[in-house]
């Protein structure tokens, strides 16, 4: 075909590439720009809060929320999170807005934008290497990566990562095509890039890498087979942008065990076991949508952002999808039976049949067989145990996190065979422009290859008709509506929730201290019609969080709150499974928390002692690693110490006090706690005694031996109680040195329920004890107190470093260079004709 395809034929039928600023170009440009808005519509023009799958933006205003995902995230519920990916946030430090609406609608424009510039560019070098001159195809490929199904599940589920790899990945693969076509080897400049583009994939998700390894044997053993001369440019190529790649390699490398290497020596922190069961038993769960029809309509996922459905539904009322068929493992599929249904579920294969039309272009054939190969064996990896040979599944599968060293970090997912899709686009998408590139020429009037175009549109718009609904509705399976369960509204359905929710957010947002949500986990809210996926609250600086606990826990002691330092008990009974009446009202009056707010069927409650951290003059040693014995003295001694709770350390000091368990006998030395009936000897002194929170006082002149019941706890009378009360302390924490700095008295014990590394903290102006059976680290304080977290600023600095370096490498290839450099020609060329032309006319 390529001899049929001349650079000219009229400006109807081709347009030269690479005219990227003529007038036609300028205008597909903006009208795709404008396309690629299209799923999200909803939310941009709407006004109202955006529900994000994972918890980047909380629903309140404050300017903390800029903070969510700095460079080295210190989250309280989990510890070090630093993060490859925050080179996607790393803009919302100089965006000088507050409101946190307008904030998410700049992050989306942003991230959007970013993705299709590098789409447009991406899809120029494609067609340039494929010596493919047809501006229509380069419109149709375009289309093609917005209306694959699997694009709507990423933006649905915030996997921006994702497709910024899957891009990346798709321009190392055409540059190793073009060393085929050209038979000659790459430019240092294009090695460079390649390198780092294959270094970035793998900070998006190291499994890119591990699966490029996997395409790139497929491409060698083709090569070997079919055109050895290239063979040895091709080996070259790779081999230096396997080198340039490194240095990010080893980033990613450096950050995924960084947790490890700063608590265990380094050779057990390089040995990162897989976060995830590798088993076949283990894969088979998560392989129930990967049957091959699933496999090639790309919707496979395991749990799906977005229901693929027909567009029949629309003829339904909307309280009647509820009660829809819908098939597949978590919902995989809404599809109603009638001829609409069938007709749509037969378009979603217009995908993979326009990748497979790339065979029949003879002059392409070499490089659309190997990619085919590629992407089949891709498609195998993903299948997972639905593969018809376990050995395939567990070699591709299971395998590579049995490497030593690297295979727990580089395939330390690989129990979710799905998302070995993700490659199957970045394959795709070339495959596709050759099946488009065939399509189109194998017609040789203009009118036909018009309709023909804007019939695969029309096909791929079928498809993916919920591209155009803007919020990509309906939505997940909640577990919380009736029928299937599946979720009404869209994604990026702007929420509105009652004024009185917002006000309480409102108000938690200039608070220092962690709240608790009381709720069904994953409840549904009335007025989003959308699952509220929050496990835990959004995080702020300082502001410390544990995941909300079961509704039979809660009710168990305010207690709970206080030892995990959560200030705040949030109760949103607006949801479809509301709380029960009994529960609330239990809340409300007999916990002893302080009602802050109440309104309609919202409440904020406060525990006043709350804090993260806490210091007492006095503690107790109590050497046990029982929680549930930890947890009942915490409740024995709790009123005691005027509803504050006892620090208890591991370690025995000067101001500590020794805590026996089931002693034979009772002095006024220690603090005696009993767990079962015990008889006992009660030495001369007087003691108070509290059984289950029954408190009294007695003296004995003499000893006695008396039978004591579980759970009483005995303590001298002459202890001075008062000085075992702790108080909350103020901190505050630098993101970027990854330091606290905790204003306490010198001499003070003091007690953190922050998860802190064991062993990873160096602590100035006081010295650690240890953790107590509670998991909570104790300090001795000198006064002042810093802890930071080992090689934390350090780690900060090159986050930093690597994350301008990539910022810069945009703005000057895709920015500076084809965008205002282009343009700001153009505006120069156009002056001197417009000049020209006037001097013509005199």
């Amino acid at each position: 075909m390529l001899s049929n395809e001349k650079c000219f034929k009229t400006s109807q039928e081709y347009l030269i590439m690479p005219s990227t600023h003529n007038k036609h170009s300028k205008l597909g440009f903006l009208l795709l720009w404008i396309f690629s808005f299209i799923p999200i519509s909803g939310y941009l023009i709407g006004n109202g809060y955006l529900n994000y799958y994972t918890p980047q933006f909380p629903f309140f205003s404050g300017y903390e929320v800029k903070y969510l995902y700095t460079l080295f995230v210190y989250a309280p519920e989990t510890g070090i999170s630093p993060s490859t990916q925050s080179v996607l946030y790393l803009f919302m430090y100089i965006i000088p807005f507050c409101n946190i609406i307008i904030l998410a609608k700049i992050y989306l424009i942003l991230i959007f934008s970013v993705i299709y510039v590098i789409l447009w560019k991406l899809t120029d070098v494609i067609l340039n290497t494929l010596n493919i001159y047809n501006f229509a195809v380069k419109i149709l490929l375009i289309l093609f990566f917005y209306l694959i199904p699997l694009y709507m599940q990423l933006i649905a589920s915030d996997w921006f990562n994702v497709i910024l790899g899957i891009l990346s990945l798709s321009y190392v693969l055409i540059n190793l095509i073009n060393i085929q076509l050209k038979k000659a080897s790459l430019t240092k400049k294009t090695v460079a890039l390649s390198g780092i583009a294959l270094g970035f994939s793998a900070m998006m998700d190291p499994r890119f890498y591990i699966w490029f390894i996997y395409i790139i044997i497929i491409f060698l053993l083709y090569t070997i087979s079919t055109d050895r001369k290239s063979f040895r440019n091709i080996i070259k190529g790779l081999i230096s942008i396997f080198v340039t790649s490194l240095p990010f390699l080893i980033y990613v490398y450096y950050i995924f065990i960084y947790p490890s290497l700063i608590t265990v020596p380094i050779s057990k922190a390089v040995s990162f076991a897989a976060l995830r069961p590798d088993s076949l038993s283990y894969i088979s769960g998560f392989s129930q949508n990967s049957d091959f029809v699933n496999l090639l309509t790309f919707i496979s996922s395991w749990w799906p952002s977005v229901i693929p459905s027909s567009p029949s539904i629309l003829f339904y009322p909307r309280n009647k999808w509820f009660y829809l068929p819908a098939y597949g493992f978590n919902d995989q599929i809404l599809l109603p039976n009638d001829i609409i249904s069938y007709i749509w579920l037969s378009s979603l294969f217009i995908f993979i049949i326009i990748v497979f039309i790339s065979i029949f272009d003879k002059s392409r054939r070499k490089i659309s067989s190997e990619l085919l190969l590629a992407l089949l064996f891709m498609i195998g990896v993903e299948s997972g145990t639905d593969f018809p040979f376990s050995d395939f599944t567990y070699i591709f599968d299971v395998l590579p996190s049995k490497l030593p060293v690297i295979g727990g970090i580089m395939s330390t997912a690989f129990a979710i065979p799905f998302y070995a899709e993700w490659t199957n686009i970045s394959l795709s998408l070339i495959l596709a422009a050759i099946g488009f590139n065939y399509i189109i020429s194998f017609f040789r009037k203009v009118k036909i290859r018009y309709i023909i175009g804007i019939v695969l549109i029309l096909i791929m718009s079928l498809a993916s008709w919920q591209y155009f609904n803007g919020t990509l509705y309906p939505s997940q399976r909640t577990g919380s509506f009736p029928g299937n369960s599946i979720s009404l509204e869209g994604y990026y359905y702007p929420l509105n929730p009652p004024p009185q929710w917002v006000h309480v957010m409102n108000l938690l947002s200039t608070s220092n201290a962690g709240v608790a949500y009381v709720g069904d986990v994953g409840f549904s809210e009335k007025w989003t019609h959308y699952q509220f996926i929050s496990y835990s609250p959004p995080l702020m600086p300082g502001y410390a969080t544990i995941s909300p606990p079961h509704t039979t826990n809660v009710n168990q002691a305010p207690l709970a709150y206080d030892i995990a330092g959560i200030k705040y008990l949030f109760i949103d009974n607006t949801s479809y499974n509301p709380l029960s009446n009994s529960f609330i009202y239990s809340y409300l009056n007999h916990s002893g928390l302080k009602v802050v707010y109440a309104n309609a069927d919202v409440y904020l409650l406060e525990q006043p002692n709350a804090s993260v951290f806490r210091e007492a003059k006095m503690g107790i040693y109590f050497n046990s690693s029982n929680e549930t014995i930890l947890f009942k003295a915490e409740c024995l001694l709790y009123p005691l110490l005027n509803y504050t709770p006892a620090i208890i350390t591991p370690v025995k000091t000067s101001n500590t006090v020794t805590m026996l368990l089931n002693p034979s006998i009772v002095d006024e030395n220690n603090i005696e706690i009993f767990n079962e009936s015990k008889n006992a000897t009660i030495l001369q002194g007087s003691y108070i005694i509290d059984h289950n929170g029954n408190i009294s006082t007695f003296s004995l002149s003499g000893e006695e031996n008396i039978s004591i019941k579980p759970w009483t706890i005995i303590i001298p009378k002459d202890i001075n109680i008062r000085e075992f009360e702790s108080i909350p302390i103020n901190f505050s924490f630098n993101q970027f040195m990854a330091e606290f700095s905790i204003n306490n008295n010198p001499g003070y014990l003091v007690e953190t329920s922050l998860p802190l590394p064991y062993g990873g903290i160096i602590v100035n102006n006081g010295k650690a004890l240890g953790v107590n059976g509670f998991g909570q680290y104790v300090f001795m304080s000198h006064g002042k107190l810093t802890i930071s977290i080992k090689i934390g600023f350090i780690t900060d600095l090159l986050m930093t470093i690597v994350d301008i370096f990539f910022y810069a490498l945009f703005i000057y290839f895709f920015v500076y260079k084809n965008i205002f450099k282009g343009l700001g020609t153009e505006v120069f060329r156009n002056v001197i004709t417009r000049i020209s032309r006037l001097k013509s006319y005199k």
